[in-house]
């Protein structure tokens, strides 16, 4: 085991979709406004490298009004542990509307091999770069990201929200889009396309029905060593089965990746949805 296949599954666990977040008071200290409606997408997913299981990611994502909140979950487990373990805690919340897509604050706790703990966090003001806590303190000396890079990013879990949130993406084409992405310490975008329409019938049995086959390139930018960045292009391109699933409380079609994979010279590295549901329920042509 090497590397490049674990990094792909770094990877893979942000564009995937745990517990549910508090909902965001309305009003002042002592109001009493009625809820809005929330809307959920929970996800449960698998991550493989040569037929071999390296973990597990699962989310929740909440919407309620124009607010969205995700947390998400990683775990790495089996023989994988002795090469790259780890258990990574991150929630994220933020706005969101026709036209806007705003982080306001994410968090990430990541517990790495022998116990190396690290905490992340990144808080918005919608004006410039968003101002960054880390502990331990990043060593980027020589390879920084500067300020203005960091403008108008996201960070790791509200990319994976303006993906499947259908924010990003152009009418009519889910897979069309581009996510900014600025995670602390690193600048990349997602650049995902649509290749063509495609039948679905997951080997799992989760879903059986009409899907898109999608591209998705992992473009680094700054904060990456130098030898990192002119090894951009070999880095292999990623697929996905992709389904839209609607929502009647929000009335968002949702982007819902169902199988993510790269094939590489160590063999597949995936990631497989094992459960799905839309606003509480397993949607038509999933299975529950």
């Amino acid at each position: 085991m090497t590397h490049r296949p674990l990094l792909l599954a770094a990877l893979f666990s942000t564009l995937m979709l745990p517990a549910e977040m508090p909902a965001l008071a309305a009003g002042g200290a002592g109001a009493q406004a009625p809820a809005l409606p929330a809307s959920k997408v929970q996800m449960a997913m698998t991550i493989y490298a040569g037929g071999i299981t390296l973990g597990k990611v699962d989310m929740d994502a909440t919407i309620r009004g124009g607010d969205y909140q995700v947390v998400s979950n990683l775990t790495t487990s089996g023989v994988v542990n002795a090469f790259w373990q780890a258990e990574i805690q991150a929630t994220s919340s933020g706005k969101l509307g026709e036209d806007r897509f705003q982080p306001a604050l994410y968090d990430s706790f990541d517990i790495g091999h022998s116990g190396k703990k690290q905490e992340v966090s990144l808080t918005y003001d919608g004006a410039g770069p968003p101002r960054l806590y880390a502990d331990p303190v990043y060593s980027v000396t020589g390879y920084e990201v500067k300020p203005e890079e960091q403008k108008d990013t996201l960070d790791p879990l509200s990319a994976v929200m303006f993906i499947v949130s259908g924010a990003g993406a152009k009418p009519g084409n889910p897979c069309a889009l581009v996510a900014p992405v600025f995670d602390g310490r690193r600048r990349y975008n997602i650049e995902m396309k649509k290749l063509r329409d495609i039948d679905i019938d997951m080997d799992n049995g989760l879903y059986k029905g009409k899907g898109l086959l999608c591209a998705i390139r992992y473009k680094q930018l700054a904060g990456f060593k130098p030898r990192v960045i002119k090894a951009n292009e070999s880095f292999p391109t990623i697929n996905a089965w992709i389904t839209t699933i609607h929502s009647t409380v929000t009335g968002r079609d949702y982007v819902v990746p169902l199988r993510v994979w790269a094939d590489t010279k160590y063999g597949v590295v995936a990631v497989l949805a094992n459960s799905v549901k839309v606003d509480g329920a397993a949607p038509g042509g999933i299975k529950s």
